[in-house]
């Protein structure tokens, strides 16, 4: 057992000793483990993430929107390095924009394991399916960027 006394660099040594003589061999299937836990700490490396500059859901005055939907509706925008995306829900309609525009494809990640993906057209614009009831994010991807949001409930 450790000394935990390791204000002496005398006994940090002593400790790691025995550490060392105690280890148990690796076994292939940890070693698989390890390396595969290793391999994806880059996966999202070229991703530029995108921060939540507005969401309506927060203003203090609820938008002007009338009719039955007003529960209904609302708009976030998230900006990037080099791109922003602005999605508004109305209902059951769900369409955005992405600027500068560019054509590319959008894809929506659920928690639960929900995707989906659309293109996005030269102008930049999309629509969107009914989104889940689940936490998601936005993935949109182009020539020339790469960009990924936080998850939010939409």
């Amino acid at each position: 057992m450790a000394s935990q006394a390791w204000n002496d660099d005398e006994l940090l040594l002593q400790d790691l000793a025995t550490a060392l003589r105690t280890a148990q061999p690796l076994t292939p299937a940890l070693r698989r483990a390890g390396e595969a836990a290793y391999a994806w700490r880059t996966i999202d490396e070229e991703l530029e993430l995108a921060s939540l500059v507005f969401d309506s859901v927060l203003e203090a005055e609820p938008a002007m929107v009338r009719g039955p939907d007003v529960e209904n509706y609302r708009t976030v925008l998230f900006e990037g390095r080099s791109v922003s995306v602005q999605v508004e829900r109305s209902g059951d309609v769900v369409v955005g924009q992405v600027m500068p525009p560019q054509p590319g494809k959008l894809s929506v990640e659920g928690a639960n394991g929900h995707t989906a993906s659309v293109d996005v057209d030269e102008l930049g614009c999309f629509s969107l399916d009914e989104l889940p009831a689940e936490p998601i994010r936005l993935r949109w991807e182009a020539d020339a960027a790469r960009l990924v949001t936080g998850w939010m409930r939409f």
